[in-house]
């Protein structure tokens, strides 16, 4: 069964003049993730705008990643419906193009009961044979209960993984680990900004955008191989660029696209309507971090021991 330890990022969408998206970008994209070192890619998740796309988009960005990536490294597919019926019939179709795994978000349109939800991804897990990873996207919040994950762990075997973007998870992290008997595995979302925290709590991966990769890659080996303050004091050196990014999801998703044009692997930064509009300020400071955030990635290429 698949495990996952390292980086695995969330691929960005391109988009054309005409709004359409632009599969080559895409392409150019993975093959830079590959060589980056990221431990697999996922899509299309928040990060590729999926709330803009229709589901023929989904499973036309799903087929893309597929075949680019050629099994080179997993493909994480982002099957997230509203109706457990819908959910179902996009991930069995992402398991039969070829996807390692399935990421789901929570059903969100209306409030439900843990136990609804431990019944949404029961069927799901007993519909499918690949591994499913529960995205708990509260982004503000605590999130989905503990015992939700280890409840679904208890019952599937192919429930394999967690993916944490809520406030303080470092202690729904552990005990997810703990209680699963290390069956479920454990990914820090929200563009990886408490990366450290989640090694420390025993999160085997991280799920940030794929723009600065590297960075997150050395990170990872540094405190992979003991060297836990020169891991934080390089990590730290992105933590204003992922502060400024995670004030909006849609500055979130602009700004790493931004630097994945600086960088040359995206050809625009064309957001898909309707999305937010910063004033001048705003855009110099953006200007800023995505500056620094280009030059740390570079000093991270040019030295894999960088000195911090």
């Amino acid at each position: 069964m698949l495990t996952l330890t390292g980086i695995t990022p969330v691929m960005a969408s391109c988009f054309r003049e005409d709004d359409s998206i632009d599969d080559a970008p895409l392409r150019h994209q993975i093959d830079f993730a590959i060589e980056a070192g990221a431990a697999a890619i996922c899509g299309p998740g928040f990060g590729a705008e999926f709330y803009k796309m229709s589901d023929a988009e989904r499973y036309h960005f799903v087929d893309v990643s597929i075949d680019q990536t050629r099994k080179r490294l997993p493909v994480i597919a982002a099957t997230s419906c509203g109706s457990t019926y819908n959910t179902i019939e996009f991930s069995r179709y992402a398991e039969k193009a070829g996807a390692d795994c399935l990421m789901v978000t929570a059903p969100r349109s209306a409030p439900l009961p843990a136990a609804s939800i431990i019944d949404f991804y029961s069927r799901l897990c007993d519909a499918v044979t690949i591994p499913v990873m529960l995205q708990d996207a509260d982004f503000t919040g605590a999130g989905l209960p503990a015992g939700v994950f280890i409840d679904l762990a208890h019952r599937h075997p192919n429930f394999r993984f967690a993916k944490l973007e809520v406030t303080l998870p470092g202690a729904k992290c552990a005990e997810v680990v703990e209680k699963s008997g290390g069956q479920v595995q454990v990914i820090y979302g929200l563009g990886g900004i408490a990366m450290l925290d989640g090694l420390e709590h025993g999160a085997s991966a991280m799920m940030p955008g794929a723009a600065c990769l590297e960075v997150y890659v050395l990170a990872h080996e540094l405190y992979a191989s003991g060297k836990k303050k020169a891991a934080r004091e390089l990590f730290n050196r992105l933590v204003p660029y992922l502060a400024f990014a995670l004030q909006h999801l849609e500055v979130a998703i602009h700004i790493e696209k931004r630097v994945l044009v600086k960088r040359g692997i995206l050809p625009n930064a064309r957001m898909r309507h309707p999305t937010i509009t910063l004033d001048s300020t705003y855009q110099r400071q953006m200007d800023d971090l995505v500056q620094s955030a280009v030059e740390l990635v570079e000093e991270c290429k040019r030295n894999k021991t960088v000195a911090v």
